[in-house]
């Protein structure tokens, strides 16, 4: 953890905290200085906050009997994603469905590039243990190529469906609860500094997708691809972070749940709440389900390999001859 003292983290929680709500929350048009300040503010609150909600997680999730794994999976993704959830919903009620696909499509596939591409260096030898998780990543994904196919707006009711497709995600992973080895030092757990955590979390995605969106605004673009760059790209961040961090922690487990649980989670809870808010587009965003398929294929072909270095080559000339086919 950074902070040796909690405290310290906690008062320097309340200052960013204050400081996000105000020219984020209440004050929305800021100049340009402060836009350039607050996205540095952001991205120093993302790990600042993501390294302390890491450590009292798996703190967390060893009190209670959880295998690093799960913790990943079920804790450290959510924190990743709660912010996003906020941004979806919102951009969904006020009837920007292309935003609000847009922006889980594009989080979604710069975190799966980036980790299929990194995890390799840092974790080689065997995935097999997420191939239950990287086969209900390429059902979630050709759930929405359906719906996508059936549907020009899909009907708040479909919600349920990927509500459904996530419940079977918890059931396939419910037998993996295996206690963590203890580590040699114990460290003590702290609900509030989580709870902090948490909140400077979302408090600070938010502000850096507002203050993105602030320098953006002079470009006309259309609101996919909005929600796809900006927010989603932006939005990516949090889960970046934490992955990086994670490794760091050397801590192999709960970084690959990191990439199956926030992406999951996006894809199928997240997706299918937001639809009871209102309107959600996914044929504008075609191209991006058939590229998640693709990347859903290449994770599960990580789980069947004895994954070594070379294996970063595997997305990254996927991703190129993608692109070369769609007409990038």
């Amino acid at each position: 953890m950074i902070f040796t003292s909690r405290n310290k983290f906690l008062l320097l929680t309340i200052l960013l905290s204050i400081y996000f709500i105000i020219f984020s929350i209440l004050i929305t048009v800021i100049p340009l200085y402060a836009e350039i300040v607050g996205i540095f503010l952001s991205v120093l609150s993302l790990y600042i906050s993501g390294d302390v909600f890491i450590d009292e997680a798996r703190t967390l999730g060893r009190r209670n009997g959880f295998s690093s794994k799960s913790v990943g999976v079920y804790l450290i993704s959510l924190g990743a994603v709660v912010d996003e959830f906020a941004v979806i919903i919102s951009a969904s009620a006020k009837g920007y469905g292309g935003i609000s696909f847009g922006t889980i499509q594009g989080s979604n596939i710069i975190t799966l590039v980036s980790f299929l591409v990194i995890l390799p260096f840092v974790f080689a030898g065997s995935y097999r243990k997420f191939a239950k998780d990287g086969l209900v990543l390429l059902i979630s994904t050709f759930v929405l190529l359906g719906l996508a196919v059936i549907y020009t707006i899909v009907p708040w009711y479909v919600g349920f469906l990927l509500i459904l497709v996530f419940l079977m995600y918890l059931y396939v992973g419910k037998s993996e609860r295996i206690p963590m080895e203890m580590e040699a030092e114990k460290i003590e757990y702290s609900s509030i500094s989580l709870i902090a955590s948490l909140v400077l979390l979302i408090l600070a995605s938010q502000a850096i997708v507002e203050y993105t969106h602030g320098l953006s605004g002079q470009f006309h673009i259309s609101p996919f691809i909005s929600g796809f760059v900006i927010t989603g790209i932006v939005g990516s961040l949090p889960e970046i972070i934490m992955f990086s961090l994670s490794i760091l922690k050397r801590d192999m487990d709960a970084t690959i749940g990191i990439v199956t649980g926030s992406t999951i989670y996006k894809g199928t809870i997240i997706l299918g709440i937001s639809m009871f808010f209102g309107v959600i587009e996914l044929g504008v965003g075609l191209n991006s389900i058939y590229l998640m398929i693709l990347l859903s294929l290449i994770f599960l072909l990580f789980t069947v390999i004895k994954v070594r270095k070379y294996s970063s080559i595997i997305p990254l000339v996927a991703v190129l001859i993608f692109g070369i086919f769609i007409g990038i």
